[in-house]
This record gives structure tokens, sequence and C-alpha cells, in this order.
């Protein structure tokens, strides 16, 4: 009889302890797990980031590596944008990548257009054989940040974008000057690889 009143007030004891214990991490503040990367910004981390790119920054673009000879900073009515000036310091050749982050990143490569007089029109504009349609028009405040670090330019631009598929016409003025036109494509970030600068 002694002995079973001893288990009983031994499992008793024991349960006790294990009430106390569980109570005790209850009461322990749960350790919040680090935050999951998802797929693009994991590719991101490996790769750079296209939203962070600045003059002196270098982009490998199919094959060929291209110094950020300047950075532009748009802003219209709190929306804001980039276009980097990229050059092929072996070839001379220059491109535009345009980076957009507005509900998702949407990056487009340019190539000037020399040699041809073209305006932006009504609803549609006809470039080598291929009629583009009016997506947008409007007007900007730019900022330009150089690679040799001159004081920043800045003002007003206007823009007209247009597009035929996944082919794209771009119209850009600055001040009084005259339309200045670019042809080019959306691409994905991913397909660049960036280096940026120290």
């Amino acid at each position: 009889m002694v002995t079973a009143l001893v288990i009983v007030v031994v499992l008793l004891v024991a349960a006790g302890a294990a009430a106390a214990i569980t109570r005790s991490r209850a009461s322990e503040p749960k350790r919040a797990l680090p935050p999951q990367r998802t797929p693009v910004e994991e590719e991101r981390a490996l790769s750079g980031d296209v939203r962070s790119l600045k003059p002196r920054d270098v982009v490998a673009y199919e094959g060929t590596d291209y110094l950020i000879d300047r950075t532009i900073h748009f802003d219209e009515d709190g929306f804001t944008w980039q276009e980097h000036l990229l050059i092929d310091a072996v070839s001379g050749k220059k491109l535009w990548l345009s980076v957009e982050d507005d509900e998702g990143v949407e990056v487009a490569i340019y190539e000037p257009v020399a040699g041809v007089d073209l305006e932006p029109g009504p609803a549609s504009v006809e470039h080598a054989g291929t009629t583009f349609k009016r997506e947008e028009r409007g007007h900007a405040r730019f900022r330009i940040e150089r690679s040799d670090e001159q004081i920043p330019e800045s003002g007003q631009m206007e823009y007209a974008d247009y597009s035929a598929g996944d082919k794209l016409l771009s119209f850009e003025k600055y001040g009084s000057g005259g339309w200045e036109a670019s042809t080019g494509s959306v691409i994905s970030e991913h397909v660049l690889d960036l280096y940026p600068s120290k």
C-alpha cells in the first residue's frame, strides 16, 4: 500500500513538473524564422540587382561588356524610372537600358535610330516596314547622373512610346531640342550580368 502511494505521489510530481515546463515554453517568445527569398531575389543575389545600377557599373549583355556612362532618372508625378547609357569601350556601340519598377520590374534595351527623320504621330508611326501603335505619351522631370561626376543636369522632357508586338519604338525630347528615336525590345533582367563599380 505504501509503495502504491509513493508511486502515485511520484507520478503527480512528474505531471506537475511537465505542466510547468510546458507553460514556461509557451510563455517564451517565438523566434522569427528568417524571411524566405523568392526565386527572383535569389537570382538578383547571384547576378546583381538591375534596380541599383549607376554610372561606372558594368553590364554584360549578349557576350559584350558595357560601361554605364550615365544614368537618367525620370519622375512623372511620382512615378519614377531610369535609363542607363551603355557604351562598349571596344567598338563604341551605344545602347540604352530602361528599368521600370511598377508592380514588377520591366527591363528594355534600346538602340538609337540614326540617319532617319522620325517624329511621334497621333496614333501610329511607320518605321522600317513596321507600323508601331502608340502606347503612351507624357512629360517628366529628368536628372542626369554622369560617370565623370559632373554636376547633374536636370530639366523637363517629353516622351512617346510605341509598340508592334515585341518591338518597341521610343521618342524623347529634352527641353527645346528635337526628337530622339530609339528601337528596342523588352528583355528579362536575368539575361544581364551586373558588375558594380567600387
